[in-house]
């Protein structure tokens, strides 16, 4: 994968990360409260596709209560705002409860 300013680009795709990074600030602001950080990477995956791989940070209280409709809201959100889709990639999500970051203090998803 190779960068060139705010256009990262892997195998088949050019992916322009400034309107990746708005999508997900977009999520961002309509979850306030709810989502303490989305980060993401670029790559291949298991198959050799490319892809974008998500890791959300929710807040305690969303994990504790309702983490499995958020994670799939957040998740439909995400690939509407962003549309990995048109950049050929595929989307992978992962998601962590603030506490559970805290504790394992993983600079990936800080």
């Amino acid at each position: 994968m190779a960068y060139n300013r705010d256009v990262a680009i892997i195998s088949t795709a050019f992916v322009n990360q400034t309107e990746i990074n708005s999508g997900i600030d977009r999520v961002k602001s309509k979850f306030a409260g709810e989502i303490e950080q989305i980060r993401y990477s670029l790559g291949e995956d298991w198959n050799g596709s490319d892809s974008i791989f998500f890791r959300v940070v929710l807040s305690d209280e969303v994990s504790r209560n309702s983490l499995r409709s958020a994670s799939f809201t957040v998740q439909m959100h995400l690939i509407h705002e962003v549309e990995p889709e048109k950049y050929g990639l595929q989307s992978y999500f992962n998601f962590r409860s603030a506490s559970e970051q805290r504790e394992l203090k993983d600079p990936d998803w800080a």
